[in-house]
């Protein structure tokens, strides 16, 4: 994924969530972050970002499970 267009960040998270985790839920679960519901939206950047060091990582991250 092109980590030039806008909004690139939350496609690639929403594509990690769902394809390794099945879903939000399933990726806050398995990292013990606490939101759930509409509050995961608002905080899942910032848990990758904490979690991770940035999106990139994340993504990197994920790309080397595959």
């Amino acid at each position: 994924m092109s980590k030039v267009h806008p909004g690139w960040d939350a496609k690639a998270i929403a594509e990690i969530a769902r394809n390794h985790y099945g879903d939000f839920t399933g990726m806050f679960v398995h990292h013990d972050w606490p939101e759930r519901g509409s509050d995961m939206m608002r905080k899942v950047q910032t848990r990758v970002k904490e979690s991770y060091g940035s999106v990139a990582a994340f993504v990197d991250k994920h790309a080397a499970r595959k």
